[in-house]
């Protein structure tokens, strides 16, 4: 009986170490931390907001003089004519509030969750390439304001090299800042016929190029050009892992050498248990990187995977590994 009992303990011990092992974090050892699409989605909410600029004005509409609110990080300008902002279609005048988001990198645009992905006349979703996200916005005492006539935006100097910078166009997301809408160009066609290309100086005595354009609603702007590949196209699936699937993750795709441009695999094939895009325009010999993001137990957690993309290709992605906002930025900003 002595010996039975020695044997029960020494089962009860080792249950006890493994199981304080398996919980040395005091959680219990059976529920795993799963992938949560609220979480994610309010983590790009929150980066969303913690971005923007805000900035008082105060309108005085009887000068007849423009308003310029000016942000001196990026030289972006915003030009206010007299009457142009109202509430219920009347002009306001006295203090309002202004609000700018601006973003330039693939890791910024990834953070907040606004890709470069814009949508042809056809319907056609392709990639574009941005000279700059903007969300603009103004309020008077809490009160959502309108344009009644046209804002003039100036953007900041490129440090990319775009090729044709005539062929920048504006596009335009939602209104609203949660929103995550395809880009949709503007009707009007060419930037030029929006405002114009100018140029600024360099403290080098070189010149680049700058953008004006004109708002005429408040919300999501973007400066892009189709990227317009040629050569062969195709579909492209990228296989996650078990766990994770269209509602708790994201993924995004980066065309190495081209820092400006980033796309979303928005949809996610319930059969095939892939993301995927929506025609298949993704160029055969292109080299991307694939970026998985997912929020876990309140963690931020990637995968980033190089390839060279090939006819009907199929991407499998490892497990994603936990990492911080600000080691996350540094490895997307240093792809290729």
């Amino acid at each position: 009986m002595k010996n039975l009992w020695s044997v029960k303990t020494l089962i009860l011990l080792v249950a006890s170490v493994i199981f304080l092992s398996c919980n040395r974090d005091g959680e219990d050892p059976v529920v795993r931390k799963k992938p949560s699409g609220e979480a994610l989605e309010e983590r790009f909410t929150t980066k969303r907001k913690d971005v923007v600029q805000s900035t008082p004005v105060v309108l005085d509409n009887s000068t007849g003089d423009d308003h310029e609110v000016s942000w001196e990080e990026n030289g972006v300008k915003i030009i206010i004519p007299p009457n142009s902002l109202g509430l219920n279609g009347s002009p306001v005048s006295g203090e309002i509030e202004i609000e700018l988001i601006e973003l330039y990198s693939r890791a910024d645009m990834l953070l907040t969750n606004m890709p470069t992905s814009g949508v042809r006349a056809n319907g056609d979703v392709e990639a574009l390439k941005s000279a700059g996200e903007f969300y603009i916005n103004a309020t008077q005492n809490g009160e959502q304001l309108e344009i009644l006539s046209p804002l003039h935006v100036q953007g900041r100097a490129l440090d990319v090299d775009f090729g044709d910078v005539e062929a920048m166009q504006v596009f335009k997301a939602g209104d609203n800042l949660e929103d995550t809408d395809i880009w949709d160009e503007v009707e009007v066609g060419g930037i030029n016929d929006i405002a114009g290309v100018g140029e600024v100086r360099n403290a080098d005595g070189s010149y680049s190029p700058i953008y004006l354009f004109d708002v005429s609603s408040f919300g999501w702007t973007n400066l892009d050009r189709w990227y317009n590949f040629t050569g062969q196209l195709t579909n492209i699936f990228i296989d996650v892992p078990d766990e994770f699937d269209g509602s708790n993750c994201e993924v995004y795709l980066t065309y190495d050498g081209e820092p400006a441009s980033l796309a979303r695999m928005d949809i996610y094939d319930t059969t095939l248990e892939m993301f995927t895009e929506h025609y298949g325009r993704i160029p055969v010999g292109q080299d991307v990187h694939i970026i998985l993001v997912a929020d876990i137990g309140g963690q931020l957690h990637y995968t980033i995977q190089g390839t060279t993309i090939v006819d009907g290709h199929t991407e499998v992605m490892a497990s994603p590994q936990p990492t911080t906002e600000a080691e996350l930025i540094t490895l997307i900003n240093d792809l290729p």
